[in-house]
């Protein structure tokens, strides 16, 4: 079988912008770069799983873009900033007017690779465009800031996550129906609701928990959702054990996915008390030996020290 078609997130992946799971703002300002085919150097930042690469290759294949695309998590080194770019940059098309180079994961690139890449955003400026993607923004440089223009993924608005998660309910539904997967409606838009807006990791996990055609309720074990019962019911046991199952993903979108589900489970007086927690902890978990005990500390303080909703 192709492993291209295989994956869900490949074989579903949108293709025009239209299709893309996003707020009406950045769909809006992408559907007029499209039209005029033209737009300036982009910075688009946001939590993992929201849409930024597929939002980034629907743009270059809409206005047929001659594209470069290269993985800065995997080519992050000064010598491949300069020579696999530069040179794509510095020549014309033969295939297309735009030439687009998109950066995916730049905030991995190392900060003498991000000096490289700033002058040569500058001196192909007239030839080709740079979208560059990330998850972290404050990790890139200011001299790349300023030469590009700021697409926040963030949804901080609960009414319009609430909006993005019936769309892609609604995509889910019927990617379900097409595999022949039995689900329950209920089910689904829980997850859905408790998991968004990682609308990727969303579709990989549908996939990977339905492997006997059916989509069951253990499904919901997985969300933040669970882990916060876990700690607001004082059950340490149970919050370790979920802390170090889910040890695969990375430890900073586990600490914002924990952040975003305790918000509606505390009691007012307690918000302040988490945001001290989390800005104790957060450098602590990429810095310590093990991010998964940082991680269960940070749970352990919160379930000793905050008080929750009935």
């Amino acid at each position: 079988m192709n492993k291209k078609n295989y994956l869900w997130v490949t074989k579903y992946a949108p293709t025009d912008i239209q299709s893309c799971i996003l707020t009406k703002k950045v769909k809006t300002t992408f559907q007029e770069y499209a039209i005029s085919e033209d737009f300036p150097n982009l910075l688009l930042a946001g939590p993992a799983g929201v849409g930024k690469t597929s939002l980034a290759n629907s743009l270059c294949s809409v206005i047929g873009a001659d594209t470069l695309f290269v993985n800065a998590s995997l080519d992050r080194g000064i010598g491949d900033v300069r020579t696999t770019v530069q040179q794509f940059a510095a020549t014309s098309s033969l295939v297309s007017a735009k030439k687009v180079v998109i950066l995916d994961e730049a905030d991995n690139l190392t900060p003498d690779s991000q000096k490289a890449l700033r002058a040569l955003i500058e001196e192909f400026q007239n030839n080709c465009r740079f979208i560059l993607t990330c998850n972290y923004p404050h990790n890139i440089i200011d001299a790349i800031h300023s030469r590009c223009s700021v697409v926040d993924f963030h949804v901080r608005d609960q009414k319009q996550l609430i909006d993005l998660s019936q769309q892609f309910f609604i995509r889910c539904v019927s990617i379900l129906k097409e595999n022949n997967i039995t689900f329950d409606n209920n089910t689904l838009a829980q997850y859905v609701m408790s998991m968004a807006p990682d609308w990727r990791g969303i579709l990989n996990n549908l996939q990977g928990s339905t492997k006997t055609g059916e989509l069951t309720a253990d499904i919901l074990k997985d969300t933040p959702d669970t882990l916060i019962e876990y700690i607001k019911a004082k059950r340490w046991g149970d919050v370790r054990d979920w802390v170090f199952e889910h040890s695969y993903i990375h430890p900073k979108q586990l600490e914002m996915s924990i952040y975003k589900s305790l918000q509606t489970s505390l009691v007012n007086e307690s918000k302040p008390d988490a945001v001290l927690i989390f800005g104790e902890y957060s450098d602590k978990i990429m810095s310590g030996a093990d991010p998964s005990i940082t991680l269960l500390a940070l749970c352990t303080q919160i379930m000793m020290t905050c008080k929750f909703n009935d």
